[in-house]
């Protein structure tokens, strides 16, 4: 029997090597695992625990903070937005900033459209403007930063000629105003 198992080891023996070295590399695993990842598996599970009960916690008590700030921010849009006899006032505010930034104001045109659900008027101003690059980009921060709501829907820059500063724009934008009614 002995002489049976000596052979069998001596055919066999490439395979029963690399049975053993795959079984020491399984035992260095779990122990890897064991000692190394298991631990750190756990802090981080724990972590991530921490992590989700504070965000469900400020979710639920948080609720009413941002309600309160959504409050604030549409109470200050609505501060912005002048009631519609105001017009004459905010063209001449926009006529006031283009000599302000030296421009040549071509031609001005408007159509009002009624929004009857938020009981305001949008008027839809076309603007055609020229003058150096740097008098023109002052023109539209001049725009961006009006008190009233007036949002600037599309700009379309062109130069003629290469050799001249001379930059046209056509400008347009739309003005809310209250609508009185």
């Amino acid at each position: 029997m002995k002489q049976q198992v000596l052979v069998l080891f001596r055919r066999k023996r490439p395979w029963l090597i690399a049975i053993g070295i795959l079984l020491l590399l399984n035992i260095i695993s779990f122990v890897f695992i064991g000692i190394f990842q298991n631990p750190a598996l756990e802090r981080k599970k724990g972590v991530w625990s921490e992590q989700r009960k504070r965000l469900d916690a400020l979710a639920r008590g948080d609720v009413t903070t941002a309600y309160l700030n959504a409050k604030a921010d549409l109470e200050r849009l609505q501060a912005m937005i002048p009631d519609k006899r105001r017009f004459p006032s905010l063209l001449g505010q926009i006529m006031d900033s283009s000599s302000l930034c030296s421009v040549a104001t071509d031609s001005l045109t408007y159509k009002p459209q009624s929004i009857k659900e938020q009981k305001l008027l949008a008027y839809e101003m076309s603007m055609s403007v020229s003058g150096r690059y740097s008098a023109v980009r002052c023109f539209i921060y001049e725009m961006q930063t009006m008190e009233q709501l007036v949002v600037i829907d599309g700009i379309k820059l062109s130069n003629e000629d290469p050799y001249a500063e001379n930059v046209s724009m056509e400008l347009r934008m739309t003005a809310y105003l209250r609508d009185g009614v």
